[in-house]
């Protein structure tokens, strides 16, 4: 896969994530009322939550440095990722490659939350912090899957299954 196209995969995937996340929080209140799509699906409902801390809802009730310390280590995970791929490029398999954009997408998405929401005045609940205080927009809820997350969460968590059932194909595991 080109490089312009892994990027590309990224973007797509980072603004579905954030598009979405900013029409939860512009129509939240419309949320409850009755009509929307979704309704047709038993199982499945959208709706708002903040999530200050992580996933599954850890670390809720930090302070502020232990949100800025976790914020920081988001933006420290997604360079990370982004180095470890773009320093070995021509190794990776295309299933390598979506693998990691999944990854790389998701902790991003998650990540400009983090960092830019409160600034962005995209959170209720407005913690004053500025930069690094921004809380995390969940909206995907599922009747037989008790925590509430969004995309980017999804995101991750396909990334991470693939990469756990298929890892002899990628790249420093193969035998």
């Amino acid at each position: 896969m080109k490089k312009s196209y892994f990027f590309l995969f990224i973007f797509l995937l980072v603004f579905l994530d954030q598009f979405l996340k900013v029409w939860v929080f512009n129509n939240q209140a419309s949320l409850f009322s009755a009509g929307w799509w979704w309704e047709k699906i038993p199982f499945f409902d959208v709706v708002y939550l903040e999530n200050p801390g992580m996933a599954f809802g850890l670390l809720n009730q930090g302070n502020y440095w232990i949100k800025f310390f976790l914020s920081f280590f988001r933006v420290f995970a997604v360079l990370f990722m982004f180095y470890y791929v773009l320093s070995g490029y021509h190794r990776f398999s295309f299933f390598s490659l979506v693998v990691f954009g999944l990854l790389i997408a998701g902790a991003s998405g998650n990540c400009i939350d983090s960092v830019f929401y409160e600034v962005w005045g995209l959170n209720n609940s407005n913690l004053g912090g500025g930069f690094f205080s921004g809380n995390v927009i969940d909206m995907l809820s599922l009747s037989f899957f008790p925590p509430i997350f969004n995309l980017a969460d999804s995101f991750i968590t396909v990334g991470c299954f693939l990469g756990l059932v298929f890892y002899k194909h990628l790249p420093g595991f193969s035998s």
